[in-house]
């Protein structure tokens, strides 16, 4: 099933992406493989997969977006969306819990800190 359109927040700013083309694909590919030519950091490798993500409808944008006043939890939030575009990872099911939810019932009072 083709992936919906996804509204990428930074910061201030937001942009609509569209499931990302073949070629964009290609481009993350190398990114996300272990040993890469060019290893990157964790940030840098997230704000070079959202810029590829973002080059076809806001190359401005792309360019810029290492000047964007973001946390690192805005930019990892960010690239999970673009990797859902792209088919890399899976999104969410219906009743699934998102990243750092437990399922209802599963934690308990007790189990929270005093």
């Amino acid at each position: 099933m083709r992936p919906s359109p996804e509204v990428i927040r930074l910061g201030a700013q937001e942009w609509l992406v569209r499931p990302l083309t073949l070629r964009q694909v290609e481009e993350i590919e190398p990114i996300l493989v272990p040993n890469a030519s060019q290893p990157r950091g964790n940030v840098a490798a997230a704000i070079a997969i959202v810029a590829i993500a973002l080059k076809r409808d806001h190359p401005d944008a792309a360019a810029a977006l290492g000047d964007i006043e973001a946390t690192a939890q805005e930019i990892g939030a960010a690239m999970a969306k673009v990797l859902r575009l792209g088919g890399f990872i899976e999104p969410p099911k219906d009743g699934d819990p998102l990243p750092g939810e437990a399922p209802a019932g599963q934690i308990r009072a007790k189990d929270l800190p005093a």
